[in-house]
């Protein structure tokens, strides 16, 4: 690490980081959204990438992998191909807000004031934040936010903007050291999880994956077992760091306010994760 690291910066990035991620990406795994997809015609995979490119419009499929970031090309054309034939980006907003609501009441209860609370100052801490190099932020950023008439909407839309703000940062900060494929073969040791468990969920094949572990080994950033190395983990942590302070505006702006967000958001994280909501397995996640 580096000697003038701000550990404490860092923990409280991280700790945002780790309340709004299941409060954002269960929408992901949520039958609510899932079958409304399907009645638009869409199957999973198809479901995944046009609901959450939707924001963008009706762009390229090639504007929806730039903006993910860590798919397989290959398979963002495929999805989106399907997309185009069968639905418009309107319909699949509709149906991904209307699927995270649901979702959120059933696994965290009926509406508190405390929704609109935690939804509000998500709201303050990323409302008009420099959209530079942020697709898919500055995507949702365009689109309505929904009222105090819907608290569980709110909250999973101002959930959404800070991640997808964190995400956008995340892949500038790892491009300049690594690819596609080999951001998520690193990625796997350095969260401790099954080797290929994590790549397979961005598309990436046996062959793919062989390519990316061989040249992170041939820069002793893997072992040949696979395993991570001490520059590799100082690398991948390199990166987190980066992502942390390109999010650095939304930690700033809560101020002193953060410890109240940071209770209000602990319980309804908590309460996301789970069967039919966000996944407790990491090689799980999109």
């Amino acid at each position: 690490m580096a000697p003038d690291r701000d550990a404490a910066f860092h923990d409280t990035a991280r700790r945002m980081r780790d309340l709004v991620e299941p409060l954002a990406a269960a929408v992901y795994f949520a039958p609510e959204a899932q079958q409304r997809y399907e009645a638009l015609g869409l199957n999973y995979v198809e479901g995944y990438f046009g609901n959450r490119s939707a924001c963008l419009g009706t762009v390229p499929w090639r504007v929806v992998s730039g903006a993910f970031g860590a798919f397989k090309p290959a398979v963002v054309e495929r999805a989106m191909a399907g997309v185009r034939d069968k639905t418009e980006p309107q319909a699949l907003l509709d149906a991904r807000l209307a699927g995270a609501r649901e979702q959120i009441v059933r696994m965290a209860g009926e509406p508190t004031d405390d929704y609109l609370v935690a939804a509000d100052l998500l709201l303050e801490a990323s409302d008009g934040l420099d959209g530079s190099g942020r697709a898919l932020y500055s995507a949702l950023a365009g689109l309505p936010v929904p009222g105090h008439d819907d608290p569980a909407g709110r909250l999973w839309r101002a959930a959404d903007l800070v991640r997808e703000h964190r995400g956008d940062g995340h892949i500038a900060a790892w491009l300049p050291h690594f690819d596609s494929t080999e951001i998520t073969v690193l990625t796997e040791p350095w969260w401790g999880i099954e080797p290929g468990s994590y790549a397979w969920t961005r598309g990436w094949d046996t062959d793919d994956i062989a390519a990316a572990r061989a040249r992170l080994v041939d820069r002793a950033l893997l072992d040949d077992d696979a395993g991570i190395t001490a520059a590799g983990r100082a690398l991948r942590e390199q990166v987190e760091d980066t992502t942390d302070l390109a999010a650095r505006e939304v930690i700033v702006r809560l101020g002193d306010r953060i410890d109240e967000l940071f209770a209000l958001l602990a319980p309804l994280s908590k309460a996301m994760v789970g069967p039919d909501g966000y996944p407790d397995d990491r090689s799980r996640l999109l």
